[in-house]
Parts: C-alpha cells; structure tokens; sequence
C-alpha cells in the first residue's frame, strides 16, 4: 500500500466517491463526516446514471471515522457498491490494486484479518435484511453456482489425470472456452481450488495448528447451536449445510466452514446450521485462537477468505437490491440466453462418451458425474419456474 501517493479529498452531500461496478483502483478512508453505501441489481448497471446509482437499495451507514471502504472492491476487480456522501465528507484515496491488497496482507496479517472481519459483518447484516423470498432466491443461487463450480472442478480433475492423452485433453480446452467454465471459475471455483492445495500441502505438516479430521458419509462435521470456536477447510469430499431436514448449500473443495464465528467471536458465537458428510471428507480443523498463526505463516489463505467473503457479499447484497423480483432475477441469471449450462456439459458429456467408444478410456464415472449434473440443473430450474408460478397465482 503506497501512502506517499495518498490524497486528501472533500466531497459534497450527494456526490458520489465511488460507483459499482466501475474498474476498484483506489480504496477510502473516511477522516470526516459520513457516506452511505447503495447497490442495484448488476443487470442494470449497464444503463445506470447517478441518480439512479443513488436510489439503489441502502446497504450501510460510514461514520466511524478510519473506516476503510472500497477495499474488498479493488480484490474483484471493481467495486461492488457505490459510496455516496451523506454530508461534507473528507476521505484519504489511496491507490490500490488487487496485487497491492494481496502484498498488504501478506505483509500484515492483521490488516488481513481487520478486512475479513468488516466483509463478515457486512454478510450477517445482508443476511439478516434477506425476505423470505429473497432467502428462497438464495438457495437457489448458491445451488445453480455450485453447478458451475462442479463443472469447472470436474475439468481441473480430469486435466490433472489426462497427461498424454490428446484426445481428452482437446475436448476440455473446448469445454474450457465455454459460459459455464468461466462461471465456476468467477464465482469462487478457481478461488477454493487454490485454497485446497494449500490445505493439502499443510494439513499433515509441522505447519499445521490443527488437526486432521476425516469423516465417513453421514458424519457430522459440527451441529447448529455448537460454538464458534472452530475453523474447517474441506479438504476433499463434499459436506452438505442443513438446517432441519432442509438443505441450504453444499461445501466443496477448499470452502472454508465455520470462519463466520471465528471472525466475529462474541458477535456471532454459535453454528447457525448442521455439517454433514456427503460422501467421505478430509477436513483440516483449526481452533479458533490458533486461525492468526496459520494465515500468519500460509497468508495465501486469509487473501482466499477475503475473496470468497468478497463473493458472497455481492451475491446476498445483490438479492437485497432485486427486493421481491429475486426469484425471477435468478433465472434471468441461470436460465437467460448467456447462460448455456446444459449445452455445455452435454457437449462435454457425448465428447467423453466417443472417447469411450472409440478408445476405450476410462471415463465412465466423470460422465455419470456430468449426467447427474444436468439432472439436478434441470430439477432445480423446474422448482423454481413452479415457485414462481405459485407466486403469481
């Protein structure tokens, strides 16, 4: 973080300090007055002028003075919210990149974990504010994006398994190119790939202050109303997040569990939801008061947790701002004309299937894996057309 090149800037009420989705190379910190935060549906963006940047959905009231804002932004690319002056308000812009994040936290652990802790409290405010319809939308979203990130990881394993063989290969780099890979990838996938490595490197190693957990199918990772005092990392496997007999999100492959609480301590001290196995999981399990020292000597980590948090805020602030139109904003998201889910893991699928008929490869298993992924796309896609339905009627 440069500080030599700094600037200090005054702002009138009403004028805007930063917009969404405009390119984050900067970062504030508020040293007078205050500002408020506003998001409106992505989908509008495109066609927005400031006045209508301004009437967006409230997200949060700037007034503590030292507040540091934009920062998450500049992790993603650009910012996820505009700012907007509420009275004369003195800000410190400090040009800032998604690199010069990354250095900072790396050089500064407690920066990192300072960043972690505001992107937690936002997503607890944003989850809280959730209607009930919005809560539906929700899941729906974290089912359909988990879809994308099953195809994307299902290609990295198959790429890490096909050395020499061509074939496989040339059918992936087509699968690679398509609407669907690039999702997963944004949406977290390539994020949580990176955090598994680093867990598998640590989790046997002197460096890890854990310990190494490893469930069968139908285990329980941890039961809602337990403490917080626990970090997870999944490792492999699949972990399924419930609340009663109703599923509200899968945990794949380098998801971090359990990092809510052990951000936000007293201010969210208990499971708000059951863990369970899905099929066989490692897991590596870090208590609570020995999280600094990890992310002290893997800072990789902490900048992976700092993205996905990043992700899931826009994603609930995103509901907030589509009010009661949130089930229709998702299938204007999963089922609009961008989105090709089903050609694409069709093509992938019958790519595979020729492979098997005309060279005998053994990849039975991966198209039995993208069969059941065009199954539960088409399933969930079908439930929410009928929630919809019952909605209007």
């Amino acid at each position: 973080m440069n500080l030599r090149t700094a600037r200090l800037l005054e702002y009138a009420p009403g004028e805007i300090i930063y917009r969404q989705g405009a390119r984050a190379a900067s970062a504030f910190v508020l040293r007078a007055g205050s500002a408020r935060s506003t998001v409106i549906p992505e989908k509008e963006l495109a066609g927005a002028d400031d006045g209508r940047l301004s009437r967006g959905h409230s997200v949060n009231l700037h007034n503590q003075i030292g507040t540091f804002l934009g920062c998450e932004g500049t992790l993603c690319g650009h910012y996820i919210e505009t700012l907007i002056a509420v009275e004369t308000a003195v800000f410190v812009e400090v040009p800032l990149d998604a690199p010069g994040v990354m250095s900072t936290i790396t050089e500064d652990v407690a920066f990192g974990l300072s960043l972690a802790r505001t992107l937690a409290r936002r997503l607890v405010a944003a989850n809280k504010n959730l209607g009930s319809a919005q809560r539906i939308a929700g899941r729906f979203t974290r089912e359909l994006q988990g879809l994308c990130a099953d195809f994307y990881n299902l290609i990295q394993r198959l790429g890490e398994d096909a050395e020499g063989e061509d074939a496989v290969l040339q059918a992936l780099s087509a699968a690679k190119r398509t609407a669907t890979y690039a999702a997963g990838e944004s949406g977290g996938a390539e994020v949580a790939k990176q955090t598994r490595r680093i867990m598998a490197k640590v989790v046997d190693s002197s460096e890890m202050v854990g310990t190494r957990l490893q469930l069968r199918k139908g285990e329980l990772l941890c039961r809602r109303g337990d403490p917080g005092d626990t970090v997870y990392v999944l490792v492999s496997g699949r972990l399924s997040v419930r609340i009663g007999a109703e599923q509200f999100g899968i945990v794949r492959p380098g998801e971090i569990v359990g990092e809510i609480g052990a951000l936000l301590g007293d201010e969210e001290p208990k499971r708000i939801a059951d863990v369970v196995a899905e099929e066989p999981c490692v897991v590596g399990v870090i208590p609570v008061e020995r999280f600094p020292l990890l992310v002290q000597k893997q800072p990789r980590l902490l900048i992976n947790l700092c993205k996905l948090l990043t992700l899931r805020v826009r994603s609930f602030e995103q509901l907030a701002a589509e009010s009661e139109d949130a089930l229709r904003a998702v299938v204007a998201r999963f089922a609009g004309p961008g989105t090709t889910f089903l050609a694409d893991v069709g093509a992938l699928r019958r790519a595979l299937e020729a492979l098997v008929a005309e060279q005998n490869l053994p990849l039975q298993q991966q198209i039995e894996q993208l069969q059941r992924m065009e199954e539960r796309w088409q399933e969930k896609l079908d439930e929410l057309h009928e929630r919809i339905g019952a909605a209007r009627a």
